[in-house]
């Protein structure tokens, strides 16, 4: 392609593309000729009704998930109305770290792209760089989800949205225990987090991962403190296991929310991360599916994303 001039300069105005994200190996903090640059994200609007996100302690997610399965179900007869997830819209789609809308070129012959982002895991179990890197990619037989409160579908979180995210999370607890998990997340001194959710093919699933990086020192107590109210809540029963993470627990409900519509909630610490994933199906609840991807999940916040992999 022609370089592009401007006029009354002769000189090339060459233009490199951005190269993908990389999870790897952190670099030396401070080494010569490093450089990690900032995650260009753009941050999520606040609402302007705030109701909308918290109030009433139902979330929208929930009412569009059972809405959509009684029109479906008095659309084509009882037996029948798969496909509950289509009256709920989908979420933000994921994130394309090598494009910008309105421009995109391809590297000058010869030329060497350079990472735009680095994410990656230290030797201590801490994380850098984006947390929104570390979540799981959306994998075969899944599709990007339906928001998940203010952030969307799809997106970094601030420290002040954690509060309304955690009332959308664990919005059937009592009002006490919900108090109880912001304030532990509080105590951690949470730095920044992310969201993603997905939804299965089938429209008979979907599920959230929400992670949060909170102040190393502080982070095994605040998460203690956050699985222990949770577990202790009267809402909860003891779930399944998640195979090769023993401190991961799972959740559930002491009673079907519908009669139709079951959920599941799991929890983990990763060095200085929380992971929490939430999901909501018909029942049965494939809770083997929500385990196997909590623990994909987990795996990819302990180890990184190697090049080339997938989900």
């Amino acid at each position: 392609m022609p370089e592009a001039t401007v006029p009354g300069d002769e000189s090339s105005v060459s233009e490199v593309a951005s190269a993908p994200v990389k999870i790897g190996a952190p670099e030396e903090v401070g080494a010569p000729g490093t450089f990690e640059a900032p995650m260009a994200f753009g941050v999520p609007e606040t609402p302007a009704d705030p109701s909308a996100v918290s109030g009433g302690r139902n979330t929208r997610r929930r009412t569009l998930f059972v809405t959509g399965w009684l029109a479906s179900a008095l659309a084509v007869g009882a037996g029948a109305g798969f496909g509950i997830l289509a009256a709920t819209g989908s979420g933000s789609s994921k994130v394309d770290l090598g494009k910008t809308p309105g421009w995109a070129a391809p590297s000058a012959p010869g030329a060497t792209p350079t990472p735009a982002v680095t994410a990656g895991v230290r030797s201590n179990g801490t994380h850098y760089g984006s947390l929104q890197a570390f979540l799981l990619p959306v994998p075969d037989g899944y599709k990007p989800g339906p928001d998940e409160g203010e952030l969307g579908g799809d997106g970094p979180m601030r420290p002040d949205q954690a509060d309304s995210v955690l009332t959308v999370l664990f919005s059937t607890m009592a009002n006490a225990d919900v108090s109880g998990v912001q304030r532990a997340v509080q105590a951690g001194h949470m730095s920044g987090g992310a969201v993603r959710t997905y939804a299965n093919e089938a429209g008979t699933l979907d599920l959230s991962f929400t992670v949060l990086q909170l102040d190393p020192a502080l982070s095994a107590q605040s998460t203690s403190d956050f699985t222990r109210i949770v577990k202790q809540s009267k809402y909860y029963r003891p779930g399944p296991t998640v195979a090769g993470h023993t401190g991961a627990v799972c959740l559930l409900p002491t009673t079907h929310e519908t009669g139709v519509l079951d959920s599941i909630t799991c929890l983990d610490t990763i060095g200085d991360t929380l992971a929490i994933a939430r999901a909501e199906g018909l029942v049965p609840l494939d809770s083997g599916a929500v385990t196997d991807m909590f623990g994909r999940q987990l795996d990819l916040l302990k180890y990184g994303l190697k090049d080339g992999q997938k989900a």
